[in-house]
């Protein structure tokens, strides 16, 4: 079967400058999507006791509620983005989260506060898969992995970073109030309102000077506008999809669970005071999210210079090693060793899921390039986001109980999703070297023959 050109004939046509800061831009928006997203990780002591809300309504809200919103919208948004103006549909986007995130400083129950954690949702949904189909038009095909990169790696340096930036701003808060000031606001509320306002601010500046670039122009055998189209593409790849899209979903199962119980875990296992647990949680987590994010696809690409199934076999590696390091995490007494074993775990976590982002414009068509981003992204929300919060929460309550009863959560979370994640990227292992084989070498008999011998 003839497969489209993955890479596109035109080149970019914006000019390197342009393209750059607009990248820059977007990353910077990343960055802040990913506070508003996780800052709620820092919030959840205030928030039982102000809301009277459990654990297991925490997590929901935070993966759940998300998650399952983001996986439903995702897919429109990223059909918009692929025939669309992706320009307008981020702009949109912003402004949507942005108001929901300062609205949430005004929530007074736990249902109010699941429905704009879905608008939330609903406005994040279209930043990542529009962006990576900007990129891919506004780079040539040598830089793209690296504009890649550099955007993932502003995206967890988001993640991480909301703990920060949420530790400070709790702090200013709590000066602000000792001085006579915002003593209408509960730490909660000023910290909600405080990391929505940026993303307004920074959209105009997006707005003023961002411009859609031309779409690459594809070799293509069949037509590709519909979503049926990329289903059936898509069945007709066997496991090369589901295996990614799952085995990146679970490869990051353990580490959504550290990232939204790690400052609570910190709190009650070692007697950490939150505001401090934070901060620690954070500095740990933007060096080793952003190091991970930007060092691990690069390798990823040193190896493809000599393996075509370098994106499952990096994947698989750091499956293994992040259940390893993991589990042994929570098995620590003390506070030093827990982070070091848990920060080593998500390092290769988000390393191997940040490779399979960067890397996956290899294996995407372009016309359905947002389409299919979005559907890996989904399950980087929805398996992973969406389930992990509250498996930890559940899991937690029912095998183990006192001050380190997070930790039997997180443990097994991480264990199971490892080892499904290795299991997954070994089943899409044989589809990747065929798929590869047969877009670079034109769907001749002779290059299906050899991606089949480069599969056994």
């Amino acid at each position: 079967m003839q497969l489209p050109d993955i890479a596109g004939r035109r080149e970019p046509t914006l000019r390197p400058g342009r393209a750059w800061a607009m990248i820059a831009v977007l990353s910077a928006l990343f960055v802040i999507s990913m506070v508003d997203r996780f800052a709620l990780g820092l919030l959840v002591e205030p928030l039982k006791r102000d809301l009277a809300v459990s654990d297991v309504q925490l997590g929901l809200l935070f993966g759940s509620a998300f998650a399952i919103f983001y996986g439903l919208i995702t897919i429109p948004l990223a059909r918009w983005a692929d025939k669309g103006n992706r320009i307008k549909l981020i702009i949109s986007a912003v402004v949507l989260w942005s108001i929901c995130t300062i609205l949430s400083g005004f929530a007074t129950s736990f249902p109010m506060l699941v429905f704009l954690r879905i608008g939330l949702a609903v406005g994040e949904a279209a930043l990542v898969p529009a962006t990576y189909s900007l990129i891919a038009d506004a780079l040539p095909p040598d830089r793209r992995t690296f504009g890649g990169a550099i955007f993932n790696s502003f995206g967890m340096a988001g993640a991480s970073s909301a703990y920060l930036i949420g530790s400070v701003a709790i702090s200013l808060v709590n000066a602000a109030q000792a001085a006579g000031y915002l003593a209408d606001l509960r730490e909660w509320q000023a910290v909600f309102i405080i990391i929505g306002l940026p993303g307004i601010l920074l959209v105009f500046a997006f707005a003023a000077f961002a411009r859609e670039p031309l779409r690459a122009s594809v070799a293509l055998d069949v037509e590709m506008n519909s979503f049926r189209d990329v289903v059936q593409f898509m069945r007709s790849q066997g496991w090369l999809y589901p295996g990614l899209f799952v085995g990146a979903g679970c490869l990051v199962l353990g580490t959504n669970g550290f990232l939204a119980w790690t400052p609570a875990y910190l709190s009650r296992a070692y007697d950490l005071p939150i505001v401090e647990a934070g901060r620690l949680f954070g500095m740990y987590n933007l060096v080793t999210f952003v190091t991970a994010s930007v060092l691990v696809p690069f390798i990823g690409v040193w190896c493809s210079r000599y393996r075509q199934d370098a994106i499952v076999l990096v994947g698989m590696t750091c499956a293994l090693f992040s259940t390893i390091f993991c589990v042994a995490a929570v098995l620590q007494p003390s506070r030093s060793f827990f982070l070091i074993y848990a920060f080593a775990g998500m390092f290769f976590a988000v390393g191997g899921a940040s490779n399979t982002i960067s890397s996956f414009h290899k294996l995407t068509p372009a016309p359905m390039r947002a389409t299919l981003t979005s559907m890996l992204l989904i399950f980087l929300t929805t398996v992973a986001l969406g389930l992990a919060p509250p498996l930890v929460g559940g899991l937690s309550s029912q095998f183990a109980s006192g001050k380190t009863a997070l930790g039997a959560g997180l443990g097994l979370v991480s264990a199971c999703g490892g080892a499904a994640s290795f299991l997954l990227f070994w089943a899409a292992r044989k589809k990747v070297l065929l798929y590869l084989a047969v877009t670079n070498e034109g769907a001749t008999a002779d290059a299906i023959a050899s991606g089949e011998a480069l599969a056994r």
